[in-house]
């Protein structure tokens, strides 16, 4: 009897429920924000991440106080966008890496038009724009 309680705990450990949350994990990729630019935006008033073709499929450590929406403008384009809910409550960029997690496409349709911007808004008016491999994504 023990051998076979042992043995159903090693299949459902190495079984199939392991492989598929790997395979998830491999379509989700965090962006990356480039930290040369966090001096010149300072604290962060509005950040807002676009993807077309896929969509937003996590978040991690959102920095605190700030309002966050996401939705859809448009069926094949999902908007993330975050805005400080105090002025004092504003991070600086480098707090923003790492926290949005995007779907990488598997499909050669979603592929084609596939394409993540992220715009940063710092507290002096100044906006910066990247996308793509500038965000660190895969090619």
């Amino acid at each position: 009897m023990k051998l076979v309680l042992r043995t159903i705990f090693f299949i459902s450990l190495f079984g199939s429920g392991s492989c598929i949350a790997a395979d998830e994990q491999q379509d989700v990729y965090f962006l990356r924000l480039p930290a040369s630019e966090a001096k010149s935006l300072g604290q962060i008033d509005r950040l807002v991440v676009t993807v077309s073709c896929s969509w937003i499929s996590g978040l991690r450590n959102v920095p605190e106080l700030y309002n966050v929406n996401m939705g859809y403008d448009i069926p094949t384009e999902n908007v993330f966008d975050a805005q400080p809910r105090l002025g004092a409550a504003a991070v600086e960029l480098s707090r923003w890496s790492g926290v949005v997690g995007v779907h990488l496409p598997s499909d050669a349709d979603s592929k084609s038009c596939f394409k993540v911007t992220v715009t940063a808004e710092g507290r002096s008016g100044v906006k910066r724009e990247w996308s793509g491999l500038q965000l660190g994504l895969p090619k």
